[in-house]
């Protein structure tokens, strides 16, 4: 009796940390996802409501880091390949316009970094790359996919977030990530606007 009881809790114990999880926007590696290799893990999180924010001090409430989705800097940063941090605020409105960011942390080696760049100029438009350096040794790509706006602001749009956690880098993962998730937000732009910047 006592065993059927713990198992009866045990369950209802297992069903309600599901719940916290899909309401706090918890998301375990998919190894079916684009992108997903041995080097790399793919999670899916639940898309946040998109809203226009006029300082990048402040902290939102992401439910990934590096974010996926979510409140964002009114300006995006310029679409190219840095050598300094940009804020994360600032790069989720990249994704909202269909991008791909890419970063890296302060322990992925200057070779690794250069054959990122080399692959970055041969696949530029709509994608970012740049240091973030609390990610240490991994390389993390994400996008942001979900049907495109019909209003402004938009409301209750849904969509997914994805992050590709990566030990190195991986051409082919690269690939599949940004065939499967480039140009496919709310927000959307032609693929001309989303060039490199030059300036």
């Amino acid at each position: 009796m006592n065993r059927v009881r713990l198992s009866g809790i045990a369950t209802l114990a297992l069903a309600a940390l599901a719940v916290v999880f899909a309401a706090t926007g918890y998301a375990r590696p998919n190894a079916s996802e684009p992108g997903a290799s041995k080097r790399c893990t793919v999670s899916v999180y639940p898309g946040l409501q998109p809203k226009h924010v006029t300082s990048v001090s402040v902290k939102p409430n992401y439910n990934s880091d590096p974010p996926t989705s979510g409140t964002h800097f009114a300006s995006p940063a310029k679409w190219n390949i840095y050598t300094q941090e940009i804020p994360q605020i600032a790069l989720v409105h990249n994704l909202e316009h269909g991008g791909v960011v890419i970063q890296y942390g302060d322990k992925v080696p200057a070779t690794t970094i250069s054959r990122l760049a080399l692959w970055y100029f041969a696949h530029s438009n709509a994608i970012v790359v740049a240091p973030y350096n609390k990610l240490g040794s991994s390389i993390v790509l994400t996008a942001w996919n979900e049907p495109e706006y019909t209003s402004t602001p938009p409301k209750d749009v849904g969509g997914h977030g994805y992050l590709a956690r990566c030990s190195d880098f991986d051409e082919a993962a690269f690939n599949a990530f940004i065939k499967a998730h480039r140009y496919k937000s709310g927000e959307r732009f032609p693929k001309a606007y989303l060039a490199r910047s030059t300036s």
